[in-house]
């Protein structure tokens, strides 16, 4: 980030104390931090702490008057190489999305040419909102050809009391979606994976028992989709399989869904001999039903207990060991509760992997359903422990370790 301008927008949301320590952490990655707050925002934090904290004048009136012979606001956009936004409130997207310019951050949103970043954060029944989630849907239709990042916000308690989606999301993965997008737009190519084919498998399966019910897991899908985004960001083919998630798709990428193991399999299989990496980050089951009732099972009046048969699943994992091509790269996710290592060494001996990515979901970091995680990436050679990072980084991570494999790879037309 080292002398990169960040224009930073901070809106009048209660998330804005955050924003403070975002300047904190890009200013030590000595980037250039020019902080433009709108009025509401004010009430809440002075400019004079941002202020200190950017070592810049703060931008907050729309008329301020600069020595140099621009419009401050528009000398800001001229230099900015990445509009931020955050926290950014219903208010201010709604701004952005209809091209509303009347004040100093909704007039620089649309003179800047640089790619944008948004972190929503407020009220969760106003973030599922028609009309907002309307103005999201405009937004990125009309930001995306010049590069937008929308950082979701996260589930849990607001500061409104209510408890649900809406919360800013933490500013690990705020820096990190800060970093990609600078990186990308300053990339030298050195980790491009461009003409490369890359499948990725994400979240659950389901088995069905009856109409009505079915066995899955808690995978959330989101480090699938980060793998599938950090591939598509460094220029590859993706071809991302999902389960059933809750997730907005990476953009530009439109996933294949399926529900079963088997249409998961097959999903696979017609698309392998087309592709150079494979990464299986699904959880997949293990387990189905050995028969599954065509109408809903009923409760029995005369017993309280119910006995399942299950079989085991197709190992597509496995499959894909005996299958792959030489050239080919598979990877496999190991999410463990004991014995880590020596599982994932397992694993990787009878799936024929090229690389197993181990965590320990104990882990409170790397657990389901959460935006960090802890993992080991074990090869036929060596074991190397990344510490807690945020999906995205873990994903950008997994495709450095395997650049000099990728490099020898040749491009599959």
């Amino acid at each position: 980030m080292k002398g990169k301008n960040i224009v930073l927008g901070v809106a009048g949301g209660v998330a804005i104390h955050k924003s403070l320590d975002l300047v904190s952490q890009l200013v030590k990655r000595d980037a250039n931090v020019h902080v433009v707050m709108t009025k509401n925002a004010t009430k809440m934090i002075q400019p004079l702490q941002f202020q200190v904290i950017s070592r810049k004048p703060v931008l907050v009136d729309l008329f301020h008057l600069s020595e140099n012979w621009k419009p401050y606001h528009i000398d800001l956009s001229d230099q900015a190489d990445l509009l931020a936004v955050v926290p950014a409130t219903a208010n201010i997207i709604g701004k952005m999305a209809n091209g509303i310019a009347d004040d100093a951050l909704s007039t620089i949103a649309i003179s800047v040419n640089c790619p944008t970043l948004v972190a929503p954060a407020m009220n969760g029944h106003m973030y599922q909102h028609p009309a907002m989630r309307a103005n999201m849907k405009r937004l990125k239709r009309q930001l995306e050809p010049q590069g937008l990042k929308v950082v979701e916000p996260a589930s849990g308690m607001l500061a409104c009391g209510y408890e649900g989606v809406g919360r800013l999301n933490e500013l690990e993965v705020i820096l990190s979606a800060i970093e990609d997008i600078l990186m990308k737009k300053h990339s030298t190519g050195s980790n491009n994976l461009a003409g490369k084919k890359v499948l990725v498998t994400a979240g659950p399966t389901r088995e069905y028992l009856d109409p009505v019910r079915f066995i899955t897991n808690r995978s959330s899908g989101k480090m699938g989709y980060a793998i599938a985004e950090v591939a598509h960001q460094r220029g590859a083919e993706v071809i991302l399989i999902s389960g059933p998630v809750s997730i907005e798709a990476p953009t530009g990428i439109s996933p294949i869904f399926i529900q079963t193991t088997n249409e998961l399999y097959q999903a696979v299989m017609s698309k392998v001999d087309s592709v150079d990496v494979i990464i299986m980050a699904a959880a997949v089951a293990d387990y189905q039903a050995k028969s599954v009732a065509d109408q809903k099972i009923k409760k029995s009046p005369t017993t309280n207990e119910l006995t399942l048969l299950l079989q085991p699943t197709i190992d597509i994992a496995a499959d894909l060991g005996q299958k792959k091509k030489k050239e080919q790269i598979l990877i496999t996710f190991a999410a463990e509760t004991e014995n880590l290592t020596e599982n994932a060494k397992r694993k990787l001996k009878s799936k024929n992997c090229d690389l197993v990515v181990a965590n320990d979901i104990t882990d409170p970091e790397a657990g389901f359903d959460i935006e960090t995680n802890v993992v080991t990436l074990i090869d036929k050679e060596d074991s190397y422990q990344l510490p807690v990072m945020s999906k995205k980084k873990v994903a950008e991570n997994i495709f450095d370790f395997i650049k000099p494999k990728l490099q020898s790879i040749e491009i599959t037309e």
